[in-house]
């Protein structure tokens, strides 16, 4: 089942992930990059990217986000649609490619990576965000019995089918096999309980969250890395 139809990526707990993430490939953009999202789904960080001034490629399979996007009417954005697990759509090169919170549900990673190494230009940036397997969410779930460990797939990541949980170390590995060089690794939202606990908080606190992911990456949610095309 295409659990798109029934997930809706700015109510879900999971836009903190999406506004977080934005702000970090925002502080990399300047007025002018050209910028290719993958999974662009209803273009919530579209329009935080076209805000620090980018001029954006937004790729999604899902036909009924790319009408939220076109909706937007964001300026500077071409709208594609495509299914990366089939491979990518022919495009310039670019000054930045954004997978972020992609590469856990492809079937190829190595692939995956290869391709959007090949879409960027001299000294382009690929960004990509991945689940962290030792958030701190998931190390207090190994202590309270609910993971067994911490490579087993959560429900909710069997519902939005994720297919493997990956570090950032192996995010790093695949990255240099494609010819490309680590430049940062961080963090996004140190998340201390699971999304339905959190969901109540008052948008002031989680908002702390997404800073404190700054002090202690390795625990946060989301890993974070940026690599670079010589």
């Amino acid at each position: 089942m295409d659990y798109t139809l029934a997930y809706d990526p700015e109510v879900d707990f999971d836009r903190w992930y999406t506004i977080g993430t934005g702000r970090e490939v925002a502080t990399w953009v300047r007025p002018g990059d050209r910028v290719l999202e993958l999974g662009c789904a209803t273009g919530l960080m579209t329009a935080m990217l076209v805000e620090a001034g980018a001029r954006v490629t937004a790729v999604d399979r899902a036909g009924h986000y790319l009408e939220r996007v076109r909706d937007r009417a964001l300026p500077g954005v071409d709208v594609v649609a495509a299914d990366l697990a089939d491979g990518f759509p022919a495009v310039d090169p670019h000054e930045h490619v954004l997978a972020t919170s992609i590469l856990h549900q492809i079937p190829d990673p190595a692939g995956f990576v290869a391709q959007a190494a090949e879409r960027l230009a001299p000294g382009g940036l690929l960004h990509v965000t991945v689940p962290n397997p030792r958030s701190l969410h998931r190390l207090v779930a190994v202590d309270t019995g609910h993971l067994s460990d911490l490579d087993e797939i959560s429900a909710l990541g069997h519902a939005t089918q994720v297919t493997r949980m990956m570090s950032g170390e192996r995010i790093v590995a695949l990255g240099r096999a494609a010819g490309l060089q680590p430049v940062h690794r961080g963090g996004v939202l140190l998340k201390p309980a699971p999304n339905g606990a959190l969901e109540a908080l008052p948008d002031e606190l989680l908002e702390t969250l997404l800073l404190a992911a700054r002090h202690a990456p390795d625990l946060a949610a989301m890993s974070y890395v940026v690599l670079r095309r010589a």
